[in-house]
């Protein structure tokens, strides 16, 4: 194995050390773009993927933007501090709680939350509209 950054220390990754809101905020400008919102993963160009972070571990997510593998950018300390790429790892563990809207519909936000919604609301008024012109006749 070559050269390369340090593993970093349990101090470093701790996500109860971190801020979570400042994490959603670096998370939100700098990784949202491939791996969604609350880091559920995500389609690139040329059969690329962004993975979902769900299940990924703090060190893991911390090497990850020291390294930058695969199409992922590098995050060195001059880019993101230690300090932040801590808070990101805080909010990036605070999503795995659950959707505090209920369904999370695979972590995409709102929109497919609200086009579900509409799906099935639209659905039950044809289906109401069918049942009752069949009963009419």
């Amino acid at each position: 194995l070559g050269a390369g950054p340090a593993i970093p220390t349990a101090e470093q990754v701790d996500p109860e050390l971190g801020d979570a809101a400042n994490g959603m905020q670096l998370f939100r400008t700098n990784c949202a773009m491939c791996h969604g919102s609350v880091g559920g993963g995500g389609a690139l160009t040329q059969g690329k993927f962004a993975p979902s972070l769900f299940a990924t571990t703090p060190t893991h997510i911390y090497e990850a933007m020291l390294t930058g593998p695969q199409s992922m950018p590098v995050f060195n300390n001059a880019n993101i501090t230690s300090e932040d790429k801590r808070d990101i790892i805080a909010y990036l563990v605070a999503q795995r709680d659950g959707s505090p809207g209920g369904l999370a519909l695979g972590a995409i936000g709102p929109v497919a939350e609200g086009w579900a919604a509409w799906f099935i609301g639209i659905g039950l008024i044809i289906a109401s509209t069918i049942w009752i012109g069949a009963r009419s006749s």
